[in-house]
């Protein structure tokens, strides 16, 4: 059975409206490099300060710290504070696999009981160890280990009293026990597996197995849990340290992650209140010098609170303009196939400047919005830009607009222009190029303070791009005589970035306007011409420089 099904005319119309249906390239402002930013739903809205119940792997613990720094509660925190737990470390909450997060869940809503006989193995005259909570934790008393369990139960439970329940998927190499017939959290002690080698056995679990573990975890949070409980499910990027198994660990690291998001994905198409974060992505996906320790392990810190933040953010109604999102399923394009089918075969003939073929066709462009957007491109690159004013005129979408208003600005109807781009800015789309239209078509009115105000805004939109900022609205300033300002951007511009025989010919422009003839000749001095109208350029600019120091 497949596990989701879109019928023709669906599956054109979601890749068509979707912007992360690709990945996008270096060329562009992209949400790959240097950290990635995958985009995800967000079917619900977190409380402020409201109890979130958090179970799985040692990444919850890195969810954990992060959400309480933004005032949220957290039960399984509030374990470590009773006295049996004293000097152990919060990983003791720790649940690798999931049939250990169906073993905690269903001991505490006694779906099935603990067996203490079975669970706590003595390993020191008076001293036990509780096989289903980490191998690190010191042995203690069997009344120590009882009070654990039931504050640990007791913890569990509070899942009852919680609207929102995050659950992150470690691994699949676990540990069976054949006496008590169950999956255990952790390896066993060596002194353990030694005494016993019998008992304890090696599993790499299944897809199936898996699943199933999930899905009855997840029957006994929803039959105990809140009428309005919503889950949040991630997999955790945190691989494997080692593997049992005759393979390189980036192998086993593999299938083991390939599993729990593949059952992540099963869990999600089959369950309403369900929705993936997609921490694993944005993690495995990232520059690795961003994104690991030295150890290769560890996630670093600070993309763990990268990606907490833009989680909460999201599921707070903070998103940021720029974070990269679904299409909403009730924009999707209204068109049939046949429809969608053809604006295809437009950008291939757009791609080949098939002028007949957009000739046969241009009456689809009335009825068919995609089709009208291949073909407003085509016109576009014919220099046909009063067509394309009028094609996409009353088209809303923020693609059609964009290139309506670089076609005004070749129509040199700047005022439109700059309202075009305005709407875009607002849609706060990729990108820089509604900003530079919006730049240069109030430059080409005259209207300098109008570029500075710009300029503001684009900084305080992505910061991140100061440096054409700095070039875009050099060269407006430039164009409109105010030649210190434009100075200072252009210099400030080659302090942060390349210095390009562009930027070199803007400056020296500059300059020679006011006067400083000789440190334009310094600047022009070694910079190589890209084309002829570079080489043309600068010896004029050259020659005028010398002229004035005569």
């Amino acid at each position: 059975m497949p596990l989701v099904v879109h019928n023709a005319l669906d599956a054109a119309r979601i890749r068509k409206s979707n912007p992360v249906a690709s990945w996008g390239n270096r060329l562009q402002d992209n949400r790959v490099e240097p950290v990635a930013k995958p985009a995800f739903d967000v079917p619900f809205k977190f409380k402020r300060k409201e109890r979130i119940f958090t179970i799985g792997s040692c990444f919850a613990r890195n969810v954990e710290t992060e959400l309480i720094k933004r005032g949220f509660r957290i039960p399984m925190r509030e374990l470590l504070s009773k006295p049996a737990f004293d000097g152990v470390d919060l990983e003791v909450v720790n649940n690798f696999g999931t049939p250990s997060i169906y073993n905690e869940l269903a001991w505490a809503f006694d779906a099935e009981q603990f067996d203490e006989a079975r669970g706590f193995i003595e390993v020191q005259a008076g001293k036990y160890i509780d096989l289903h909570m980490i191998n690190s934790i010191r042995p203690a008393s069997i009344e120590i280990l009882r009070e654990r369990r039931k504050g640990l139960g007791e913890a569990v439970r509070m899942l009852a009293k919680c609207r929102v329940l995050i659950i992150t998927l470690g691994l699949i190499e676990l540990w069976w026990d054949e006496q008590a017939q169950t999956y255990l959290n952790t390896a066993p002690l060596p002194s353990i597996l030694k005494k016993s080698p019998e008992r304890f056995a090696l599993h790499v679990l299944s897809f199936e197995e898996c699943r199933d573990y999930l899905d009855r975890a997840l029957d006994i949070c929803f039959a105990n849990g809140r009428k309005d409980l919503q889950v949040v499910l991630t997999v955790s990027p945190v691989p494997m340290m080692y593997t049992h198994r005759r393979m390189d660990v980036m192998t086993a690291n593999s299938y083991s992650k390939s599993v729990l998001r593949t059952v992540a994905e099963h869990i999600v198409a089959n369950r309403d209140r369900v929705c993936y974060f997609p921490s694993y992505e944005s993690v495995i996906h990232s520059d690795r010098r961003i994104a690991w320790s030295d150890d290769f392990v560890h996630v670093s810190n600070d993309i763990v609170a990268f990606n907490v933040e833009r989680m909460v953010n999201a599921f707070t109604g903070r998103k940021r303009a720029e974070e990269p999102a679904l299409p909403d399923p009730a924009q999707l394009p209204q068109e049939d196939v046949a429809a969608l089918l053809l604006a295809e075969r437009a950008n291939q003939a757009r791609l080949d400047s098939d002028a007949a073929f957009f000739v046969e066709h241009a009456d689809a462009a009335m009825a068919s919005p995609a089709f009208a957007l291949e073909y407003a491109r085509f016109l576009f690159d014919q220099d046909s830009h009063e067509s394309v004013a009028g094609l996409l005129a009353e088209d809303p979408r923020v693609d059609a607009q964009l290139i309506r208003a670089q076609s005004l600005m070749k129509l040199r109807r700047y005022g439109e222009a700059i309202e075009t781009a305005n709407m875009i800015c607002r849609h706060s789309p990729k990108g820089d190029l509604h900003w530079r239209i919006l730049v240069n078509a109030t430059a080409a009115i005259g209207a300098p303070s109008d570029v500075l105000e710009i300029e503001r805004r684009w900084l305080d939109h992505n910061p991140r791009h100061r440096y054409i900022v700095m070039v875009t609205v050099g060269r407006a300033l430039r164009r409109l005589a105010r030649y210190d300002a434009a100075i200072d951007r252009l210099k400030e511009a080659t302090s942060i970035g390349e210095k390009t025989p562009i930027i070199a010919i803007e400056l020296a422009r500059c300059l020679i306007a006011t006067g400083k003839n000789r440190e334009a000749l310094r600047l022009l001095e070694g910079v190589e011409a890209q084309n002829e109208g570079h080489v043309r350029l600068l010896r004029s600019l050259k020659e005028r420089a010398m002229e004035r120091l005569e």
